[in-house]
């Protein structure tokens, strides 16, 4: 089963793949920045708030934060 999230540019997220095997970053949380289109595939540019670093995910690798 599928989660739906919505995702806004300035909201925060974390990182969590459904795949079980794909561990890096997972766990991070993270800001959209911006959405792009490479090779037919929508990702999207985060930065990292422990580092402030910026990197291209899935969109399927965001969840909402809860606490």
């Amino acid at each position: 089963m599928k989660d739906m999230v919505s995702l806004s540019i300035g909201g925060s997220y974390v990182v969590e793949p459904d795949n079980p095997r794909k561990t890096k970053n997972r766990g991070r949380n993270c800001t959209i920045l911006a959405f792009e289109l490479v090779d037919d595939e929508l990702e999207v540019r985060v930065v990292f708030h422990d580092t402030n670093r910026e990197a291209s995910l899935k969109v399927s690798d965001l969840k909402a934060i809860t606490e």
